[in-house]
């Protein structure tokens, strides 16, 4: 599996492709998203489910937490993964018997990591802290399965207190592929059209600059050589 094909199923859990519910709090929610349970590995969460995981505790949680807190995930009835249930049933997607683990695990085997204040713009890595694990998008955006109250959801990377980035292991990257890449800004120059005699030290002066910083700014090799009808950026307006 590559990061891309990560993703991909990473997003349809997020039900990226249906309109979006609510945004808020730098929190996407679209329409048809999974939701969460502690345990949660896709299945589909009914009523009957959530009462026989109640019966035996399932993963430490009384019947409170399956029929009530989770109550929305079965009226209707949705599939559900926790945190880390995200990515292993998004990998299952291609690698059906790829062993299920926990968030701390999929930490401890990442084969490249680092800080989060680090993190490159590739879509597919892990984001990390204790206890909780997402993916992320590019351009501060992280898919996770983020709560019982919550979902699948596509959050800002500052709403949580992620410590680490990883490369799962198991996982391809190509370290160029970006989902939600960075929006450019528009920049507004000033700009001169240059006239018969002038130099660009009499422009640059002209106008408060340098020599130097217009040849930058104009990708110009030679600053000596400029001719009448050229255009010269001189700086940003504001």
């Amino acid at each position: 599996m590559n990061n891309n094909e990560l993703v991909r199923e990473i997003l349809k859990m997020a039900g990226f492709d249906n309109p979006i519910e609510k945004d808020t709090g730098g929190i996407t929610y679209h329409k048809d998203r999974w939701g969460y349970v502690l345990g949660g590995q896709g299945e589909l969460y009914t009523e009957e489910l959530a009462k026989k995981w109640a019966s035996i505790k399932r993963s430490g949680k009384t019947s409170v937490y399956f029929l009530t807190s989770a109550k929305q995930w079965y009226t209707p009835p949705r599939r559900i993964v926790d945190c880390s249930g995200l990515i292993v049933q998004a990998i299952r997607a291609l690698i059906p018997d790829y062993t299920d683990r926990s968030a701390n695990t999929f930490k401890a085997q990442f084969t490249k990591s680092g800080a989060i204040n680090a993190i490159p713009e590739t879509s597919g890595l892990a984001v990390w802290k204790d206890g909780h694990i997402g993916i992320y998008l590019g351009n501060g955006k992280v898919c996770e399965s983020r709560g019982v109250a919550y979902g699948v959801v596509i959050s800002n990377l500052n709403t949580q207190k992620w410590t680490h980035y990883g490369k799962l292991k198991g996982v391809d990257y190509n370290d160029a592929y970006v989902v939600f890449k960075k929006e450019s800004t528009p920049v507004n120059y000033l700009v001169y059209t240059v006239k018969r005699g002038d130099t660009l030290w009499g422009i640059a002066k002209k106008y408060g600059t340098s020599v130097d910083a217009l040849a930058k700014l104009n990708s110009l090799k030679n600053p000596s050589l400029i001719f009448a009808g050229q255009k010269i950026k001189i700086k940003e307006e504001k």
